[in-house]
């Protein structure tokens, strides 16, 4: 097939495109000019690569972009660390998004899957599916519903296959470095105390790698509607961090409880993903120790190389 990938660069839409070219599928990514390609060194040159600004792109150059697809996966958005949950650049990525549809039917795409968030929901109700009602509290969280609402109501007027693929939490390799995973284990690498909340909030975590072949799955699939990707395992984050300190020898430099919890933090999410499981098929290649073990052993891999790239920077300046 020939699949469209927006979002191409990104931490999942990378292991996207990943997954897809080692099924043998034609991939066209989407980046903007300033995107760095390395989270997929591995097959970069496997893929057609289409530079374009996607909220600046005028209606030739979408139909351009989705010439010719049989399928895509929209992962674009505007994900700024710290910034995306009240970002006003949400309300652009909602119409970006139509936009986007609007091509890929015009252009007579068949299927696409789009990805939402598990803060579309009513987090009250305790382990989420898909009929779970929703109830965003933030701009993204909203953001996302609109375009799920939007996006199947276009899908079906113009007869495009629709999935809406609801993330929960993930971890793994080239994570952005201040997100709870990367901090504790770099923390720790590193000789320092990791400084925690609680940790008594559960959460549902997922290797990143499992995330880019279920949403893969899903895109090469017959089923249409939303979609929980989640491990559907119930995990405190205390445990996650234990794991964490564990597997580096590292329990003495754990400090639960030096940074306070936020009041707004749900204390419980975690996907039913039956509908992933049963009608997609979807299994997991990781569990999470084994999860872990990979990902300390990259972010000891790039301690180490950004080490030497400081030595290295420190004789040519001396």
């Amino acid at each position: 097939m020939n699949i469209l990938v927006t979002g191409a660069t990104g931490f999942i839409g990378s292991q996207v495109v990943r997954d897809l070219v080692k099924r043998g599928h034609r991939v066209r990514a989407s980046q903007l000019a300033t995107d760095d390609r390395r989270r997929l060194a591995d097959v970069v040159d496997e893929v057609e690569w289409v530079t374009l600004d996607l909220v600046k792109a005028s209606r030739e150059e979408l139909g351009a972009l989705c010439d010719s697809m049989d399928a895509c996966v929209h992962a674009a958005w505007y994900v700024e660390p710290g910034l995306y949950v009240h970002a006003l650049e949400n309300i652009d990525w909602v119409t970006t998004s139509l936009r986007i549809l609007e091509a890929l039917a015009d252009a007579g795409c068949q299927r696409a899957a789009y990805i939402g968030t598990c803060f579309e929901y009513d987090h009250r109700d305790g382990t989420l599916s898909e009929s779970t009602p929703t109830a965003p509290w933030t701009l993204y969280g909203n953001a996302k519903l609109s375009t799920a609402l939007m996006g199947t109501q276009l899908a079906r007027d113009r007869d495009v296959a629709f999935s809406w693929v609801r993330l929960f939490y993930q971890y793994g390799p080239y994570e952005y470095g201040q997100r709870l995973v990367p901090y504790v284990i770099q923390s720790l690498l590193r000789g320092e105390e990791a400084e925690i909340g609680s940790g008594e909030e559960v959460r549902d975590f997922l290797h990143v790698a499992d995330v880019g072949s279920a949403i893969a799955d899903i895109v090469l699939s017959d089923c249409v509607g939303a979609v929980n990707v989640g491990s559907g395992e119930p995990l405190r984050v205390r445990d996650l961090v234990a794991e964490i300190a564990r597997q580096l020898d590292s329990q003495d430099r754990v400090r639960f409880g030096a940074r306070p919890d936020s009041p707004s933090n749900p204390p419980f999410i975690c996907a039913n993903n039956s509908r992933l499981v049963s009608e997609v098929g979807w299994r997991p290649r990781y569990n999470l120790e084994d999860g872990l073990r990979e990902t300390i052993e990259w972010w000891k891999n790039e301690l180490a190389g950004a080490a030497q790239d400081d030595a290295a920077a420190g004789l040519r300046s001396s």
